[in-house]
């Protein structure tokens, strides 16, 4: 069973990493395919995400340094990413930093993706119990 669901930036919170980030991504030296979908250029966050996570308030939205080491060091994928924990503290990935890209920054597609890798997770899951 699904205990979190968590989309992991590729950049750090705080006013530096927001702001090395920023210049990063105006100079074409940073990226991260979560940033472009929640934020584009916009720091407070674009609207439609901001919608989105009142719709899915099940979904966590950490900055790589908001996450333990321990996790960090778990994480089945590069960052950015999104990424499932169970009950038991094991990590799965639900999207991976190229599907997050396939997005093209709209929180639409996202959302479509996310459902879908939801979905298949639970068949996963719910074939293994009936093993």
């Amino acid at each position: 069973m699904c205990k979190r669901i968590i989309a992991i930036y590729d950049a750090d919170l705080s006013v530096l990493g927001e702001l090395t980030y920023a210049i990063g991504k105006v100079t074409g030296t940073r990226s991260c395919a979560l940033c472009d979908i929640t934020h584009g250029f916009n720091p407070l966050g674009k609207r439609s995400w901001r919608g989105y996570c009142d719709d899915r308030p099940e979904v966590e939205w950490l900055h790589r340094n908001e996450i333990s080491d321990e996790m960090l060091a778990q994480l089945p994928s590069s960052l950015p990413c999104v990424i499932k924990q169970d009950a038991r503290g094991c990590l799965s990935i639900l999207l991976d930093a190229s599907e997050l890209s396939a997005c093209e920054g709209k929180v639409e597609q996202f959302d479509e993706k996310l459902t879908r890798a939801l979905s298949q997770s639970q068949l996963t899951n719910d074939a293994a119990l009936a093993s």
